[in-house]
């Protein structure tokens, strides 16, 4: 029996249950329960391409000098993996406490109900669900982890100075999240675009973060590990689909807007960036590494769409079809595409 599979399904279910509820502590903490178990089995049912290079790199012993720049760019990972290894003495339970540690992050941070972002309750498990987080966890690991640092600086922080040192934190775990450095300062600054107008000084810091970001990612997929780069891609060819994605993100929210380009800029600018950026990147890194990239912008982007999402449609019957068609349509590409479906049937390793 496929235990992986069945309770990913389960999952699912969970998801589309919670698109009725309104966020309460216990459902919050009903939902990591089942995320850990989800997880687990992930975990014990095999490890996947990337994840068995992963499992081999936790027997490395990393000697810290400038010949191993590589590794101590992404110290935080590689070091914390290692320690965790020497502790639990298995690569799969290793694994899975790094998984409790990522999960607990995003529920305290999509859980939070005193922010001025208002996250509906089934957001939560959507992002253990969705298409991008299942590559994650399943193969594109070290971005996963990463990025749930950076929701958790997003959400679960209540100052500048706060989410800049869990922003940095998840710089060393993947040189890659200086892509998110942009959006967690104006975002912070700004307090959401709650401000009226936003400073002349903001605009330039966020400019300047900005050509920085550029030159970081390009050096980040410079790697001189085969573990830098993982896989050349994940099996998939994902760069073309996470753009349509973004697209039409872009043009579903303009239309939210009233096509009235001020309010969408202010409400929606998470996708301007985000859309610009990975087109940006697509040309200059190359296909695989643009997915990865596209990969981490979406696990940030959606979260901020579902809130907005769920703002603008202020009828319960019609807030909660419109929550149940997002999750579905999160979730069907996991069904659509073979080599994803693969990873919830069996190892591949």
């Amino acid at each position: 029996m496929n235990w992986e599979l069945y309770f990913y399904i389960i999952m699912v279910g969970l998801t589309l249950g919670y698109t009725f509820l309104n966020k309460k502590k216990y459902l919050v903490v009903l939902s990591f329960i089942m995320s850990s178990v989800l997880l687990w089995l992930v975990r014990m049912a095999g490890l996947d391409y990337d994840m068995n290079t992963y499992a081999s790199a936790l027997h490395y012993e990393y000697v810290f000098s400038l010949e191993n720049m590589y590794f101590i760019r992404e110290f935080l990972y590689w070091s914390g993996a290692s320690y965790i290894f020497q502790w639990v003495q298995d690569e799969q339970l290793t694994f899975w406490t790094i998984d409790l540690i990522w999960l607990a992050l995003l529920h305290i941070a999509l859980g939070r109900t005193h922010n001025n972002i208002n996250m509906p309750l089934y957001a939560i498990p959507f992002m253990v669900i969705f298409f991008p987080s299942l590559m994650g966890y399943e193969n594109i690991y070290r971005q996963l982890i990463a990025s749930m640092f950076v929701i958790y600086a997003f959400f679960g922080t209540r100052s500048v100075y706060g989410a800049a040192v869990v922003g940095i934190l998840a710089l060393f775990i993947h040189n890659a999240s200086i892509v998110y450095a942009p959006l967690i300062y104006i975002y912070s600054a700004t307090k959401n675009f709650s401000i009226p107008k936003v400073r002349v000084s903001h605009k330039l810091i966020f400019g300047l973060v900005y050509l920085m970001e550029i030159g970081g990612v390009y050096y980040a997929s410079l790697g001189d590990s085969a573990l830098s780069k993982s896989s050349s891609s994940t099996g998939l060819s994902l760069s073309f689909a996470y753009g349509i994605l973004f697209i039409a993100m872009f043009f579903l929210a303009l239309y939210l807007s009233h096509f009235q380009l001020v309010k969408f800029v202010k409400r929606h600018f998470y996708i301007v960036y985000a859309l610009f950026t990975f087109m940006l990147f697509v040309p200059v890194l190359g296909p695989a590494q643009a997915e990865r990239i596209g990969m981490m912008l979406l696990v940030l982007v959606t979260p901020l769409f579902i809130a907005e999402l769920d703002r603008s449609f202020r009828e319960d019957n019609s807030r909660i079809i419109i929550r149940m068609l997002f999750v579905m349509v999160g979730a069907a590409p996991t069904f659509l595409f073979g080599s994803a479906f693969n990873f919830l049937l069996t190892s591949q390793g």
